[in-house]
């Protein structure tokens, strides 16, 4: 008999990938009441992690909930995580919220790696998860902002197509960060676009409008050509282009944002 808040079996591989990945396969909602048991555990973990405590990373790790993920695939991301984080001393909480997993809600707390000695250029965030019960952690995803603003989980994990420009789309001017063929597991990539969005602070219901406005970007790929374009650098990186699309949303109010994934079928 399963555990209530165990992971149903597909949902375990999505958050064994999110150890390693950032994925497009989830939302956020913000401005969420924040666990202070969960906050303080999330912070030892991530000072375990700098210092190379593996054991004690992997005591805090969420094992009942997440039984897939074994002491090995853990070891081999938080050692990832810690090379991400050497250039850093401290770890600030920025944000935290509510993160739906095909529509399971986990809470989320968003930490920003800072350098109080050394001069950084390249800016690193760790989304760290718990269910909503739990004191133990569900997910650990890492982000990293690099100096041009474009979105990258760690190097080669993304393949850019364009970059940096403006683009207007239904009479709306837009700053389009990056438009890139994200790397995922079997040789698979997801055509992904990144664009400057500062959200209206009375939405109802975000994961409604979020997925609204998605749309409307994963159209205007469509549109333009780029679907043609990754369909053609997909080939070339030997990568299988899935058909749906990833819309990212960078608030640069909030220093944060969410990710859509928008269903073939949504945008044709």
């Amino acid at each position: 008999m399963r555990h209530n808040n165990e992971l149903p079996n597909n949902m375990k591989q999505v958050i064994i990938l999110i150890l390693t990945i950032f994925l497009f396969t989830s939302q956020i909602v913000f401005g969420q009441q924040g666990d202070k048991k969960q906050i303080e555990v999330a912070k030892i973990f991530l000072n375990s992690v700098i210092k190379g405590q593996t054991e004690n990373s992997w005591a805090l790790f969420d094992k009942k909930n997440v039984p897939d993920v074994t002491k090995e695939q853990f070891d081999e991301a938080i050692k990832q995580l810690k090379n991400d984080l050497s250039l850093f001393d401290t770890i600030d909480l920025t944000m935290n919220g509510i993160k739906f997993v095909d529509d399971k809600q986990l809470n989320l707390y968003t930490f920003k790696a800072v350098s109080k000695t050394r001069n950084i250029v390249d800016d690193i965030s760790i989304d760290i998860l718990f269910f909503s019960s739990s004191q133990l952690i569900a997910g650990i995803q890492p982000k990293k902002l690099l100096k041009d603003n474009s979105a990258s989980t760690s190097k080669g994990k993304e393949t850019s197509i364009e970059k940096n420009f403006t683009a207007v789309i239904d009479s709306v001017t837009y700053k389009i960060t990056s438009i890139n063929i994200v790397h995922f597991a079997n040789n698979e990539g997801l055509l992904a676009i990144q664009v400057e969005y500062t959200l209206p602070a009375d939405i109802d219901n975000r994961q409604e409008f979020a997925k609204k406005e998605a749309i409307k970007f994963a159209k205007y790929l469509v549109s333009n050509g780029y679907v043609d374009k990754a369909k053609i650098k997909a080939k070339e990186i030997d990568k299988k282009l899935l058909e749906d699309i990833g819309v990212s949303f960078l608030d640069p109010t909030k220093g944060g944002g969410f990710n859509v994934m928008v269903k073939a079928n949504e945008f044709k």
